[in-house]
């Protein structure tokens, strides 16, 4: 079978590395295809890419393929798509939460922004009937000339995708010419958050795998899939987690980022730019109610800050030395793609106490590697702690304990230091039914691959664009026509310029 796996860019085959190399040991052809590169980002994927390349040769390629910003539709196609994406955050399930309906409002035309806003459209049933007019508007947005002639070139039985729905995302188009030439489609869901943080599924594939029955939920209620469409796998992304054992001994290790290994120590997870865009502050509040505790191993304990990775340039100078054993690690912060970075972040859990932080997937990994996981409320970040849906699923799934104040805060970790077999029971139980939901014992992957292949035998008919968006495309493309011949006239003749060749790295494309 020959899959075309389309992603925003290398670093989310961090969470499909697993998946990728199964396919390719069972003879399946992928084909990766990125809208942007990523070289030299924290993001960046390449590496996972290198190692993928390395172990299947002949059936592991990837390239790039950048949406034309000079094509007259890109315009059209990101103000239709932001203010759809914007407008379902005016929706009564987001009722709490400003903070995503503020980053949404930041994407959204300002001119769809007011209208929104006017008073006479403020309800839901006015929100509606925007939104109709806008979803007839957006179905008529043409698929990309390039991608059209990817397809061609490329002829995939199956269309793997994700994430889909960011912001700013046009991969609908490789949904859509999947779905004219009859060709199998699946969205693999990456991340706890992307259902729910993100903007909408515009063009719901033909089968969406998510980790667990919660997401199954939030893809039918948020998004409009059939439950029949979705199906639950437990989630591939942290599926090497379990079959990991710590690479170096305690003492070497805390010797190595400057912590005393005679005493147990804290981990404190730093957040997204989004969820906490300046969180020196709260922690240097929260060392300092630590370091006040009453009770002697909590208050000697020692403490490693590890900064997000998209998020880690506020902690450059921090000097948290004046709390004692208090370290920053690695200051510069570091993505678990490569090896070598994966194991430091495994053992930095493994030999951690215990684990804080204010909203981050790296609590669901502190829970997998059986560490107790806290978190206090932050009022200043309350729109992106329990204003989020995602960060839901911790407090109600029984994984956090979560703490009104950092008093009360710090009381719960001083009583960790006598955890019980409950507490333990009750982050396994959390790990199951969120991560594992076919058991602890049962990887993720092989059911991900299960139902890709399950799909790609599949019969689906193409569907090509319905008769009344064909004539809105024809009107619509009509008018931008005249408008690039109007700007033409009237733009004075420029000179004529020869570019240089831009210098690109190689890609390992198909054939």
């Amino acid at each position: 079978m020959r899959i075309l796996f389309a992603i925003s860019h290398l670093g989310f085959l961090r969470n499909f590395e697993s998946t990728l190399a199964l396919l390719a040991e069972r003879g399946h052809t992928v084909h990766v295809v990125t809208d942007r590169r990523s070289e030299g980002s924290i993001t960046d994927g390449t590496p996972i890419a290198e190692r993928l390349g390395a172990r299947f040769p002949e059936t592991f390629t990837w390239e790039t393929v950048p949406p034309d910003k000079r094509d007259p539709w890109f315009a059209v196609s990101s103000g239709v798509r932001e203010s759809l994406n914007y407008w379902r955050y005016l929706a009564p399930a987001f009722a709490d939460a400003p903070d995503l309906r503020a980053r949404g409002r930041k994407q959204a035309p300002a001119s769809m922004v007011w209208l929104s806003g006017l008073p006479l459209l403020r309800s839901q049933g006015s929100l509606r009937a925007m939104t109709a007019v806008f979803r007839s508007l957006e179905r008529a947005i043409p698929v990309r000339p390039e991608i059209e002639a990817l397809f061609d070139r490329y002829k995939p039985d199956l269309l793997l995708v994700t994430p889909l729905l960011y912001f700013g995302s046009r991969q609908v188009d490789y949904v859509r010419g999947a779905r004219r030439r009859g060709i199998n489609s699946v969205l693999a869901v990456g991340s706890w958050d992307h259902l729910t943080t993100k903007g909408l599924i515009h063009e719901l594939p033909d089968r969406i795998v998510v980790w667990n029955e919660m997401q199954r939920t939030e893809a039918a209620e948020l998004h409009g899939a059939r439950p029949d469409q979705v199906v639950a796998t437990g989630a591939q992304a942290y599926d090497h987690w379990f079959g990991y054992t710590p690479t170096e001994s305690r003492e070497p290790f805390c010797a190595r980022i400057g912590l005393p290994a005679t005493r147990p120590y804290l981990l404190y997870m730093c957040s997204s730019p989004f969820i906490a865009p300046y969180e020196v502050d709260v922690v240097r509040r929260w060392i300092r109610a630590v370091r006040e505790s009453g009770d002697q191993t909590l208050k000697t304990a020692g403490v490693l800050v590890r900064p997000h990775p998209q998020n880690a340039a506020q902690w450059t100078d921090v000097d948290l030395t004046v709390f004692g054993a208090a370290a920053v690690w690695p200051r510069a912060g570091a993505n678990p793609i490569g090896l070598d970075a994966r194991r430091d972040y495994f053992d930095s859990m493994h030999h951690a106490h215990a684990v804080v932080g204010v909203n981050t997937s790296a609590l669901i990994e502190s829970g997998i590697v059986g560490r107790p996981v806290f978190s206090f409320r932050v009022p200043e970040l309350s729109g992106t702690q329990e204003g989020t849906l995602h960060f839901r699923h911790l407090t109600r799934g029984g994984l956090l304990t979560l703490a009104d104040t950092l008093d009360e805060h710090v009381a719960q970790l001083q009583r960790s230091f006598e955890s019980t077999a409950r507490e333990r029971d009750r982050v396994r139980q959390f790990v199951q039914s969120f991560v594992r939901p076919y058991g602890l014992d049962e990887p993720a992957t092989p059911r991900v691959v299960r139902a890709i292949e399950e799909q790609a035998a599949a019969v689906v008919t193409p569907r090509g664009l319905p008769a009344r968006s064909q004539v809105l495309q024809s009107v619509i493309g009509g008018f931008l026509s005249l408008a690039s011949l109007a700007r033409g006239s009237a733009r004075p003749a420029a000179k004529t310029r020869v570019d240089k060749p831009a210098k690109t790295k190689p890609e390992r494309q198909a054939t």
